[in-house]
């Protein structure tokens, strides 16, 4: 099954398999173990010494300047003391209860240096009892051995840390942290070693310019000089520096008034949206640090950063003295087509379009059974599987495939989803199901990742819909592209996954459809999947009473697949 294999492989790089959420009370508990175990800076922690360096993750940013060393002396979560050390920026820092004594080289405290400080003892700095309902209500996703968690964001958990979006993803074979993330913190975490019962993680990165930290000393606190922990010893700054986590509205109230942005005009994508960022504020209320903007269109995303980083603000107070502010900003955009220029509709009017004219269980009007085969090259030879697709409404259907000792179901009854997975053949029978379908739907796309421009197809005139980077003849990216052609008449003709070839071909019309009867899968021009359709009749409306699998209820989440 080598062939098939290979296309699983490499096309789930773009659809997510969907899964049946653990409990939420399980999840939490689980959730909440994998913190406790991976953080250092939590009462019941033998007391400990902490020594780590960090520089740049990648090569391409190597002339950064992030470099230097944490070091961290830790009695307790109310006494310790750390030292930070960049080429712009050192910090002596101390706790002892409600007590605080800093020493700074520099007037500002780098946001992305707090934040990894932070990450190396403490993964998610939010209470207990806060993650633990944000993730009773969060989004939970299963792939590729991990358990990911997304919470949006929500009030009434009593700052903008524990209110905003967050997410975190543990490994499901040690139960272990993977990465995590939210308002003013997050990190990726590997090479995890026993501390007394703790399990702590070596190397730490973390920053939208990653910075990756290295632990070299994790022991035991030995004794310490008299005074190392004296919060009320002399030469400390009169002002020491904090930096708090803002929603935009409370950073929106230092803004001062300025120049509206400047929209260019637009030959790709939408014409109305929204564009994202995160900044840093400074004491003085100056933007120090800013991660490149999000945009619902990337064509505004130049004039928007000019925007951004034109922006000013007031020093926001607390208790009447300067901290340093972290916060995201929005701003709509809303520009025109340069003149002349040739208007599109968007990807999703195409990807609508298509599916309703290419697939059967979008545009049917009448109950169908469609029955085909497929055929693919494994270790002992060509072999065949089945598929049988039984549609009675938008709201009443069942798919079903075999292959070898591999039996997948999936179906819906009403508001009700069923997934029966059999054999270790039923992911390869999912990709099946895709294939047949493999237009994503409209709520797992962005509309901004994707281009639209006319493409001559083999001589035929075409609508291509794509994403990613594109050849200097217009060939899309191994791995890294995937595209969409329609004909005038808005039927797929060809689709373009991981380096792989989707073409479906032998159209014929049924129920208003142009159904392909043959789908082939073709990597570097060889077919690796061949899938015939044997026949397609009107199907009995009783067959519904089949629909209802009790005991594989399923919820659908972060999936590409409409069914």
């Amino acid at each position: 099954m080598r062939k098939l294999a290979r296309i699983v492989i490499a096309i789930l790089c773009f659809s997510v398999l969907c899964s049946v959420s653990a409990n939420a009370e399980d999840l939490a508990g689980q959730v909440k173990k994998a913190v406790e175990k991976c953080t250092l800076d939590q009462s019941g922690t033998k007391p400990f010494h902490l020594k780590a360096s960090y520089s740049p993750s990648l090569e391409r940013d190597k002339d950064s300047n992030r470099i230097g060393e944490v070091e961290i002396w830790w009695q307790s979560p109310t006494k310790w003391r750390r030292e930070v050390q960049s080429p712009e920026f050192h910090q002596i820092a101390i706790v002892d209860g409600d007590r605080q004594w800093q020493k700074n080289e520099g007037d500002y405290f780098p946001d992305w240096l707090r934040e990894l400080a932070v990450a190396i003892v403490r993964p998610v700095p939010l209470p207990m009892d806060v993650l633990g309902k944000r993730v009773k209500t969060a989004e939970v996703r299963h792939l590729m051995g991990q358990t990911n968690v997304n919470w949006d964001s929500t009030t009434g958990f009593g700052d903008e840390q524990a209110n905003g979006k967050g997410y975190l993803a543990l490994m499901d074979n040690t139960g272990l942290l993977f990465y995590t993330g939210g308002p003013g913190f997050g990190g990726l975490y590997h090479d995890f070693k026993d501390f007394h019962g703790r399990m702590i993680a070596y190397t730490v990165a973390s920053g939208y310019i990653e910075v990756t930290a290295k632990v070299s000393v994790l022991e035991d606190l030995g004794a310490t000089p008299n005074g190392f922990f004296d919060a009320n010893a002399p030469g400390g700054d009169a002002r020491p520096i904090d930096t708090v986590v803002l929603d935009e509205a409370e950073l929106r109230k230092n803004q001062i008034p300025g120049k509206p942005f400047e929209w260019p005009a637009l030959t790709d994508g939408p014409l109305e949206g929204v564009v994202r960022t995160e900044v840093v504020l400074d004491r003085t209320g100056k933007i120090r640090e800013m991660i490149s903007p999000i945009a619902d269109n990337p064509g505004v995303k130049d004039a928007a950063e000019r925007g951004f980083r034109a922006m000013q603000f007031q020093p926001v107070l607390r208790n009447g003295v300067p901290v340093q502010a972290t916060g995201r900003l929005s701003v709509p955009f809303k520009t025109v087509r340069p003149a002349g220029a040739e208007t599109f509709n968007s990807a999703k009017v195409y990807f609508e379009n298509g599916r309703k004219s290419s697939f059967l269980a979008a545009g049917a009007t009448a109950p169908y059974l469609l029955l085909a085969e497929f055929q693919t090259g494994t270790e002992d030879g060509v072999q065949t599987g089945r598929y049988e697709d039984t549609w009675i409404s938008a709201t009443e259907w069942k798919r079903e495939a075999w292959f070898d000792s591999g039996h997948l179901i999936k179906s819906q009854s009403g508001d009700k989803h069923y997934v029966v997975a059999e054999g270790k053949e039923s992911g390869l029978l999912r990709l099946i199901m895709q294939l047949l379908e493999p237009i994503p739907a409209e709520d797992t796309m962005t509309e901004s990742d994707w281009r639209i421009k006319r493409d001559d197809l083999d001589g035929m005139k075409t609508i291509r819909v794509f994403r990613g980077p594109e050849g200097p003849n217009g060939e899309l990216e191994p791995g890294k592209s995937q595209g969409y052609w329609f004909d005038e008449g808005g039927h797929l003709v060809k689709c373009y996954m991981a380096g792989y070839e989707i073409l479906p071909s032998a159209q014929e019309d049924y129920s208003g459809v142009s159904v392909p009867r043959s789908i082939d899968v073709l990597k570097d021009g060889n077919v690796d999947l061949h899938v015939i359709v044997k026949e397609i009749i009107p199907a009995d409306p009783a067959a519904a009473k089949h629909f209802k699998l009790k005991g594989h209820e399923w919820q659908r989440a972060f999936t590409a697949e409409v069914r």
